[in-house]
């Protein structure tokens, strides 16, 4: 009787060590992609003044993957890159404005190179004609 006892005690000391041996292959560990977009920037706004159109808006403090902003400006349809590479900046000054309506568009982008949604601001530039009254 002794001698099964030891045999099942082997056979479970045995599954046991097959169960918990090591290995000498590594999983691998599995990366996974990067896919979100960063936060929309927020708060966007433009100012005018002395001929120069500030656009701004609040930092991302959301995203620790942001690499920064690009910025455009768009007029009848055809848009210009202001910001070309992804800056950390919250404002850029358009010291050139186009006459007539503008709309000022900012995205993020972090590191992966995940763009934001767009937020746009509008700037109107007008024109304004002194009117000269000739004198006798």
């Amino acid at each position: 009787m002794a001698s099964k006892k030891m045999i099942v005690t082997f056979l479970i000391l045995g599954l046991v060590a097959v169960a918990t041996g090591c290995s000498d292959s590594n999983n691998a560990i599995v990366a996974v992609p990067d896919t979100a977009p960063p936060a929309l920037p927020s708060n966007l706004d433009v100012e005018f003044n002395s001929g120069v159109a500030v656009i701004s808006w609040d930092a991302n403090v959301v995203d620790g993957d942001l690499a920064g902003y690009i910025v455009t400006r768009e007029r009848q349809g055809e848009a210009e890159t202001l910001v070309a590479t992804p800056t950390l900046l919250t404002s850029f000054e358009d010291s050139a404005p186009l006459i007539g309506s503008s709309a000022y568009h900012v995205y993020a982008v972090d590191t992966t190179g995940n763009e934001s949604a767009v937020a746009t601001t509008y700037l109107m530039v007008t024109v304004s004609h002194n009117d000269y009254v000739l004198a006798d």
